[in-house]
Formats: structure tokens, C-alpha cells, sequence
């Protein structure tokens, strides 16, 4: 180890043993234990702002996602790539969390907004892809190399 940082951490433990004696140790400790006080306030608070603005933005973009879902929804159904158990599904579980949890719940709000968002998606890859292949249907078998 350095003894230029050996040095420094005696140095900056003399001025304060020197700042503690001239101010008084009391009040010191008072002051301290106020500003601590005061940044746990100032955290806490910073916390509950950022806590709304989080939900707030989780309700925005579920609304969000959810127009987007329509909107794909509506123009897959015009291409004839869509069906439409999937956009009444999603849409019909999309209201009940809404209307279950209500405007202050975080829990479905979120839960909407992972519906959505999913519905979205689905949507978007049936646009861009097609419908999905059943499992069932006849199709190409690959076999492995083994």
C-alpha cells in the first residue's frame, strides 16, 4: 500500500478531529443526523414521484399497445391472414383486467399491458409472416441424421 494514502487518510482524520472540536461534537453529530434525515426525505420522495411517473407510463402504453393491436388486428382481418377469435380474445381480456383492477390498480394495469403487447406482436408476425403453421396439419416431415 501507498504511504502517500496512508498519509492522506491520517490528514483527513486530523481535520476532522480539529472540525468536530471547533464546532462541537454535539452539534456535529446533530447536524449529521439532520442531513441524513433530510436525504432520506429527499430519496423517499424522489422515489414516490418516480413510482407514479412509472405508472403512468405503464397505463400509456398499454392503451398504446392496445390501440396498435386493433389497428393490426383490423388490417389482418382485411387481408384475410388474421382470425378473429384472437383480436376478440385479447380485446375481451384486455377490458377485464382493466375493469377488474380498475384506474389504480398497478397489477392489471401491467397485466394489460403485457396482453397488448403481446397481442401486438402476434399480430405483426401474422402481417409479416402468415399465419402460423398448426402442429397438426400435414406438412414436410424432417427426419434427423442420427
Amino acid at each position: 500500500m501507498s504511504r502517500n494514502l496512508i498519509a492522506l487518510i491520517w490528514l483527513a482524520g486530523t481535520v476532522l478531529a480539529i472540525l468536530l472540536y471547533v464546532a462541537g461534537p454535539g452539534h456535529f453529530i446533530g447536524l449529521t443526523l439532520a442531513a441524513v434525515d433530510r436525504a432520506e426525505w429527499v430519496v423517499a420522495n424522489a422515489i414516490g414521484f418516480l413510482s407514479m411517473q412509472t405508472f403512468d407510463l405503464v397505463r400509456a402504453a398499454a392503451i398504446a399497445l392496445f390501440a396498435v393491436f386493433l389497428a393490426l388486428g383490423g388490417l389482418a382481418s382485411q387481408r384475410g391472414v388474421g382470425r378473429g377469435s384472437g383480436l376478440v380474445g385479447v380485446s375481451v381480456l384486455f377490458v377485464v383486467l382493466i375493469a377488474i383492477g380498475g384506474y389504480d390498480s398497478r397489477f392489471c394495469w401491467f397485466a394489460a399491458l403485457l396482453v397488448a403487447g403481446a397481442g401486438a406482436v402476434s399480430m405483426t408476425q401474422r402481417l409479416l409472416w402468415g399465419p402460423p403453421r398448426s402442429p397438426w396439419q400435414a406438412g414436410v416431415e424432417r427426419r434427423s441424421r442420427i
